[in-house]
């Protein structure tokens, strides 16, 4: 393919955006777990408490994987993270190998 027949990154600009954000839910989310647990023990240290915010924070943790899971590649419309049966959470499309930041760079 030459030049003139590749599509210019920056029409990707939307979709990438969106497989950001929903990344930095997902990475959000796990990153909360240990604070928002200390805050919560040293609130309430009950088991019943810390259960039930345990498996309030897994339903938020499954949401967020499933959200952005199904994240759509803008240039080949495949699942961003997903390929068959494996969700890897790297920089590139399984795909067609597009990385998250193609629209950042010049």
């Amino acid at each position: 393919m030459d030049d003139s027949q590749t599509p210019d990154v920056s029409t990707f600009r939307h979709g990438l955006a969106e497989i950001r954000k929903r990344r930095w839910f997902f990475f959000a989310t796990v990153a909360i777990y240990i604070p928002a647990m200390w805050v919560i023990h040293s609130i309430s240290p009950t088991y019943r408490t810390m259960g039930t915010s345990i498996g309030i924070w897994v339903v938020i943790l499954i949401v967020t994987m499933f959200w952005s899971a199904v994240s759509v590649c803008p240039r080949c419309g495949n699942l961003f993270h997903v390929n068959g049966m494996t969700l890897l959470y790297l920089r590139k499309c399984l795909h067609c190998q597009l990385h998250i930041n193609a629209d950042k760079k010049k």
